[in-house]
């Protein structure tokens, strides 16, 4: 994420994170110099992340705002930002698009777009469908929905290829610069959660060399860089 983020490139510039979670995008932002909007749609991601910002001594480089991404330009004023980012979160939304297009009023000609989204051709969906479905790739999207998280049950989640997202940001007005795919989960997850890093046994043999070819072509995370033209 610090590599695909960027964050000492913003430094003195405006940037307008869609959902903040934790902060850790916003105080890797804010540290490196920036002014960072922050929002999230809840209320307790916005605690933990105003309680980061404070621990860093980084308050008044950060301004808070409760508010659906659908719906973004009825509680946050529409102004331009330097670079709009959202990682991992709108595949989660409803409708997608709609949270695009409300982005796309934060933008002026120059804006830099980051997403990180799910991606589609991924290790990640062929795992959840063959462990999690019983193989049932006729349902790999309802599939995929509730096993997409660490906790089962997440009610919507949306994969895309790398095709599909480069037309949903073209469609905007936005010139796709950057697109890529990153990031597969190695460790067993029963010593994860144990904060015990074991990886799965087909991992733990394999070359590193082969793991990052893996990645780099079966990824969950597809990573997106576009600017409004």
């Amino acid at each position: 994420m610090p590599l695909f983020a960027d964050y000492t490139t913003w430094a003195g510039k405006r940037v307008l994170e869609i959902g903040c979670g934790i902060g850790t995008e916003v105080v890797g932002y804010a540290r490196a110099g920036a002014y960072v909007t922050a929002v999230d749609l809840s209320s307790e991601s916005l605690v933990l992340t105003r309680k980061r910002v404070d621990v860093y001594g980084l308050r008044d480089r950060v301004r808070f705002y409760e508010a659906n991404a659908e719906r973004l330009s009825e509680t946050l004023p529409v102004e331009p930002y330097d670079l709009i980012c959202s990682y991992g979160v709108l595949h989660h939304t409803p409708h997608p698009e709609a949270a695009l297009d409300q982005l796309r009023s934060y933008a002026r000609p120059g804006t830099v777009v980051k997403l990180l989204m799910y991606y589609t051709w991924s290790w990640k969906v062929f795992k959840v469908v063959v462990t999690d479905g019983g193989f049932r790739f006729w349902d790999w999207r309802r599939i995929v929905a509730r096993n997409s998280e660490a906790q089962t049950g997440c009610p919507v989640t949306y994969t895309y290829t790398k095709r599909e997202l480069a037309k949903m940001m073209t469609d905007r007005g936005f010139r796709v610069t950057e697109v890529f795919v990153d990031h597969i989960f190695p460790y067993r997850i029963p010593d994860y959660v144990q904060y015990r890093y074991r990886k799965e046994w087909y991992f733990a043999w394999m070359p590193r060399s082969l793991f990052r070819l893996m990645e780099r072509n079966f990824g969950w995370h597809l990573c997106i860089t576009a600017v409004a033209e």
